[in-house]
């Protein structure tokens, strides 16, 4: 039967192509992670310059560079709650020259909250390395008259409804802390939303709001002037430098949040490159001045800095945050 015949061979010419195009795509891919790095590396930064991402960006790309043998160069590209960043590097050859900063929530708050999020976070990206880790600190005007956290969950079960705490907008990361802790504890507050932490933290200065979650580094100065008090750390365990302060989970237990940096490729990055890229990143990190410089923005340390572990933790975070977003009813905006 000619056309059977014809059929069957057309189909083995068509797969003898496929595999030798896979063939010669292999070997592609090998021989460029084998000269990896070719050529400037691009480290894609989603915010403004001038903030603790970018600091941290630049602190990075300025050691990483001797190391590998060619410029990194930091691109600022804000936009999108941080989206438009890594969409830019999700579309990018994956290379290994291309790389984007991202915060956790720009992988698992952002797609679900921001109608412009286009790349999705476990297709388009493949994890490098952790940077570092921050709880936030959940503090107080003094005209709450709580000094502790067991005095304020006190108070707020008391009086359901009449404390008021403060966020940059619904969705962000002083929104989110607060309701995980609200679910666990099962407490009613008030939520008032700003258009920006800055906001929503000066009126917290002021007294307009009760309290809210921020970053130490901010809160730092104040809670030494006693303009604030602080009550709790949103992380698993006190500050080593803010001894004094408990951790949430004392009062809350099993209470976890923090926030974290962390470098991502395009998907389908070679192996190779993602490993090298991990290594003399993870050597930069534990460099004196850069620790410092980390710590100067109130980033911590990390454990253990491999892929697979990031690649863990962003999985974790991604469940939790999803199970939040839907029990508190946010949609996309």
């Amino acid at each position: 039967m000619p056309g059977t015949y014809l059929s069957r061979r057309g189909l083995l010419r068509a797969a003898a192509t496929a595999t030798a195009t896979a063939v010669l795509s292999l070997l592609s891919a090998t021989a460029a992670a084998a000269d990896f790095p070719s050529k400037t590396i691009t480290l894609i930064t989603p915010t403004v310059p001038g903030g603790a991402m970018d600091a941290v960006a630049r602190l990075i790309a300025q050691r990483l560079g001797p190391r590998l043998g060619q410029s990194v160069v930091v691109d600022n590209r804000p936009g999108v709650g941080g989206s438009l960043g890594v969409a830019q590097a999700a579309k990018a050859p994956a290379d290994g020259h291309t790389l984007v900063i991202v915060a956790d929530s720009y992988l698992t708050v952002s797609p679900r909250l921001l109608k412009g999020a286009t790349a999705q976070t476990f297709k388009d990206l493949v994890p490098i390395i952790e940077l570092g880790t921050s709880p936030m600190v959940l503090v107080a005007h003094p005209s709450l008259k709580v000094a502790t956290m067991a005095e304020y969950v006190a108070k707020a079960r008391a009086q359901p409804g009449k404390i008021a705490y403060a966020s940059a907008g619904l969705g962000s990361p002083h929104h989110l802390n607060m309701a995980l802790l609200e679910q666990q504890l099962g407490l009613k507050q008030n939520h008032v939303p700003y258009k920006g932490g800055p906001q929503a933290f000066n009126d917290v200065l002021a007294g307009h709001s009760d309290l809210m979650f921020i970053v130490m580094s901010t809160a730092e100065p104040y809670i030494k002037s006693g303009a604030l008090v602080a009550l709790g750390v949103s992380g698993a365990k006190r500050l080593p430098d803010f001894p004094s302060i408990a951790a949430i989970a004392e009062v809350a237990p099993g209470y976890e949040s923090e926030f974290w940096f962390a470098v991502f490729a395009p998907s389908g990055t070679p192996p190779s490159v993602v490993q090298r890229l991990n290594r003399d990143i993870a050597a930069v990190l534990s460099e004196p001045e850069v620790v410092k410089g980390m710590k100067s923005v109130g980033m911590g340390t990390v454990p253990d800095t491999s892929a697979a572990v990031l690649a863990l933790k962003l999985r974790r975070d991604d469940e939790k945050m999803a199970k939040l977003i839907q029990s508190l009813g946010l949609q996309p905006e």
